[in-house]
């Protein structure tokens, strides 16, 4: 069986955990970390034995899953685009701040067929 690929946009405070959880799991290859704060990604990346980028777009096409924890006003806009392309998103809570937009990506991923799953590390962070 092959690794599942993935990459985490936005390694701030709980993604960060999201790189350190993903990179430990055995049936995963933990592709790379993308932050607009380019030295944020590096310090995760380097922790992780990963690859850091500034843009989450150059991971479009690269990964299988995406794991993203950016500011919640731009969930969607990040995990859309994965979600188009028939990529699986894990987006930290919450999804979105108006139940409109919610539903605006439950649509997303049932037109590819691809989950969009709501996540929280809250209760597990060391």
């Amino acid at each position: 069986m092959s690794r599942l690929r993935v990459a985490v946009v936005g390694v701030g405070h709980l993604g960060q955990h999201h790189a350190r959880v993903l990179a430990g799991h055995p049936d995963v290859d933990l592709i790379a970390v993308a932050d607009a704060r380019i030295d944020q990604a590096r310090a995760v990346a380097d922790k992780n034995g990963t690859r850091a980028v500034a843009d989450y777009r150059e991971l479009l096409g690269a990964v299988d899953a995406v794991s993203v924890a950016v500011p919640t006003s731009l969930h969607l806009a990040v995990a859309g685009p994965f979600l188009e392309r028939g990529v699986a998103a894990m987006v930290e809570k919450p999804l979105a701040a108006k139940s409109s937009a919610v539903m605006a990506a439950a649509a997303r991923g049932s037109s590819t067929g691809m989950p969009c799953a709501l996540n929280s590390l809250s209760g597990s962070v060391s």
